[in-house]
C-alpha cells in the first residue's frame, strides 16, 4: 500500500495546497491535513518521515499535537516506541522569533523538531531541509 513520506499540516488551505504541489514537484510523495486532529489520527494509523507543522490551528494546535506525540513516545506499549520511528517534525509559524524560538520547541520537544521557518515561507529552503531529513 502506498503510504506518503511527508504529511504538510496547515489550516490555511492556499498555504497547504502550495507545499503539497511545491513538493509534489520535486518528487516528494506528500499528503496533508487541515488540522492537528486529522494530523494526529493520520500520524497514528501511518509511518510518515517528516511532518510540516503549522503552531496556530483551530480544534488542536501545532503544540498540542507535539505533546500528543510526546505522550505517544512516552507510551511504551506502543509498537513505535523508539525515536527513529517517529517523524521528524519541521515547525511552519507566523509567530515571531521571540515569542517561539527554536531553542524552547527543542527544550519541551527533544529530538522531535528539525527545524522551524517562519511566515512567509521559503519554499524552496523549506524544500531542501525536507529532502535532508528524507535522505
Amino acid at each position: 500500500m502506498f503510504e506518503p513520506n511527508v504529511l504538510v499540516v496547515e489550516d490555511d488551505d492556499t498555504i497547504r495546497r502550495l507545499l503539497v504541489e511545491y513538493l509534489r514537484q520535486t518528487q516528494i510523495d506528500v499528503e496533508s491535513a487541515r488540522d492537528g486532529v486529522e494530523a494526529l489520527h493520520l500520524i497514528s494509523t501511518r509511518n510518515y518521515r517528516v511532518v510540516l507543522l503549522d503552531v496556530m490551528m483551530p480544534k488542536m494546535s501545532g503544540v498540542d499535537l507535539l505533546d500528543s506525540l510526546q505522550a505517544f513516545r512516552a507510551d511504551p506499549s506502543l509498537k513505535r516506541a523508539r525515536l527513529s520511528d517517529w517523524p521528524a517534525i519541521i515547525i511552519i509559524t507566523s509567530t515571531p522569533e521571540a515569542l517561539l524560538s527554536k531553542d524552547v520547541l527543542d527544550h519541551h520537544f527533544p529530538g522531535l523538531i528539525r527545524g522551524v521557518f517562519r511566515k512567509p515561507l521559503d519554499v524552496r529552503a523549506l524544500a531542501d531541509v525536507v529532502e535532508r531529513c528524507l535522505s
